[in-house]
């Protein structure tokens, strides 16, 4: 449908490995949930419908057309359900049904999700439930009584789907009643006429099915501009996290100038070297959905990608920004011999790696992978070429893009004087880590996940460094099945990610909610009051550094071991941006719902 933007994309990292992780918010309900929300009411605000997916419980790609979840209902209440609900406050236009069994249903005819008196409809969900590709089995009078309102175009595929070919017929011989019909058209059109979309709305102004350009259809429309280049390029160093930064500077001025780790000051470095395949143009001819891993990692693949026809690559943008007053010596690959050597006697090296997955789609494999990720290893050994290195180079600077969670057993070592975890950021990836690198961003990104510790298990133990690395994932208390048909029991339960560390008393390499800054805060005293039903947290945060910059106050409640409940959960944080020496009160509310 014209007007229609297939988002927000609810797959929660029930597991790091997940293939289509990176498309949400990470495993934490609460920030998913504000996550849609807000996405949501962004892209309706403009007169574009917005569509929530995958209903439900749709978190691993292997056998994702044939498993079935088993979820009881607190856990789909409390974790799954929630980032749904909060859609539907934002006023969502439409909703997909995933692919998986949920409960042993087919998530496109469950009539306990979808239907008149399911889980969406009596929480208020007033628009139209619509299928995945593929995603429809058995007949028309089943999926269409059971609550959907329109399948994705298309006849059979291997997988499934076409089955509303047979709803005309279906409607003909009394299957489907006619006010069942028209309720269908109902919820499908209403959202037109909401957003406006029968008057003035662009017309369709290109064709999927020729992406080169060709054809009547494709009018070559830009809807580009300087300022959504900005913007994009903004997103991308508003995300990235600081992790480490061992700084040393100079005295004089506040802040210095820095020495070792970051930001850099480009009076001072005057040899750069520039590390990685991943700092380099990607491959440009990887099938329409970006299919391989090779150069600079963006995005991951799958229905989810977008086209880099206008990415900046890393080391674009730094030859850019250095021009003459630096020399830069390169090594556009994961070579460990020419990576150390480019680094060697350099003011600083900047080391790019990465890790990437997406979506299974027609069983799409790329290094091995399908769609999950089969470990939290970088790839192409970049780990070893951080190690390698920062063996050679003291002021090692790591960036690390990459679709969720890796290990980084190096990220103590002492030459490693700054690590960022860039994450995937988008067309606009060169110029965002440079302006972070260089000072012009102060970081401000935290973690939406943990990054797991990599143990070191003696072999008396275990039998090698592998099952060394499956431990560690054990951290995180879930595991992807590939099984061909599989049967998923959410024995987790509540405890996801940082959840399931604290209560198994696990210290993760960098928690949750993690993330440094150039600058330096500090927090008043908290004063907690009551408003009718809800908790008022007030509190002050002060910047004390040198360096104007954004603090992520972020609101956790606990509950006693009597409540079956997590020990810590997150139930709020805000943005505060501070000049130095600059101070703000900040309110942060508990609803009764939040408690």
């Amino acid at each position: 449908m014209p007007g229609l933007l297939l988002t927000f994309t609810i797959i929660q990292m029930r597991n790091p490995k997940g293939g289509r992780g990176w498309e949400s918010f990470g495993p934490d309900p609460y920030l998913n949930g504000e996550g849609a929300f807000q996405t949501i009411t962004g892209v309706q605000s403009v007169g574009v419908q917005a569509c929530a997916k995958h209903l439900i419980a749709n978190n691993q790609e292997h056998s994702r057309y044939r498993l079935n979840a088993n979820v009881d209902d607190r856990t789909l209440a409390e974790i799954y359900w929630y980032p749904f609900l909060r859609s539907i406050e934002a006023g969502v236009a439409s909703v997909m049904c995933a692919y998986n069994q949920f409960n042993h249903t087919s998530s496109c005819h469950n009539a306990a999700l979808i239907g008149d008196d399911g889980l969406l409809r009596r929480n208020g969900f007033q628009g139209y439930v619509v299928s995945d590709w593929g995603a429809t089995h058995d007949s028309a009078s089943d999926n269409a009584n059971a609550g959907l309102d329109m399948e994705q175009p298309g006849d059979f595929i291997f997988i499934g789907g076409g089955v509303f070919a047979g709803l005309k017929s279906a409607v003909e011989s009394g299957l489907v009643s006619a006010d069942r019909l028209n309720q269908m058209v109902t919820r499908v059109l209403a959202p037109w006429y909401r957003f406006g979309q029968d008057s003035g709305f662009p017309p369709v102004n290109f064709d999927v099915q020729h992406p080169d350009g060709s054809g009547s259809l494709n009018l070559n429309v830009s809807v580009r501009s300087d300022t959504h280049t900005a913007l994009v390029r903004e997103i991308a160093s508003a995300s990235a996290v600081l992790l480490k930064n061992n700084r040393t500077a100079t005295a004089g001025e506040p802040g210095g100038i820095t020495i070792r780790g970051l930001p850099l000051t480009a009076s001072r470095v005057k040899t750069i070297a520039v590390v990685g395949q991943d700092a380099r143009m990607p491959n440009m001819n990887c099938n329409d959905m970006n299919e391989c891993n090779d150069g600079t990692m963006s995005i991951g693949w799958g229905s989810g990608s977008n086209s880099l026809e206008f990415i900046v690559p890393p080391i674009d943008a730094i030859t850019s920004f250095v021009g003459t007053s630096a020399n830069i010596t390169s090594s556009l690959s994961n070579d460990l011999t020419a990576g150390p050597a480019a680094a060697t006697g350099k003011d600083v090296a900047l080391v790019f790696v990465n890790a990437m997955s997406g979506e299974l789609g027609i069983y799409v494999t790329v290094e091995g992978n399908q769609g999950d990720r089969n470990d939290l290893e970088l790839w192409y050994e970049g780990g070893s070429l951080v190690e390698a290195v920062a063996a050679v180079n003291n002021n090692t600077v790591v960036v690390v893009h990459s679709v969720g969670p890796v290990y980084m057993p190096w990220s103590t070592h002492p030459n490693i004087t700054a690590i960022i975890y860039a994450g995937a950021p988008g067309e606009q990836t060169g110029p965002s880590i440079v302006d972070v690198i260089y000072g012009k961003y102060n970081p401000s990104g935290r973690l939406p996940f943990s990054i797991a510790d990599v143990k070191v298990i003696p072999l008396a133990v275990v039998s090698n460094a592998d099952a060394a690395l499956s431990q560690s994932e054990s951290d995180y208390g879930t595991t992807i099945s590939v099984d061909v048909s599989p049967d998923l029991n959410y024995t987790e339960k509540l405890l996801l990610d940082y959840r399931y560390m604290e209560a198994n008393s696990i210290i993760p390499r960098f928690e949750f909610g993690y993330g440094l800054s150039y600058t330096t805060f500090d927090y008043s005293p908290s004063l907690m009051t009551w408003s009718g039903t809800s908790l008022i947290v007030t509190f002050t945060v002060r910047n004390t550094g040198a360096f104007a910059g954004a603090e992520k106050p972020q609101l956790y409640l606990g509950y006693p071991s009597s409540a079956g409940e997590p020990s810590k959960v997150l139930r709020g944080f805000e943005e505060v941006f501070l000049d130095v020496g600059a101070s703000s009160l900040v309110n942060m509310t508990l609803s009764e719902r939040d408690m």
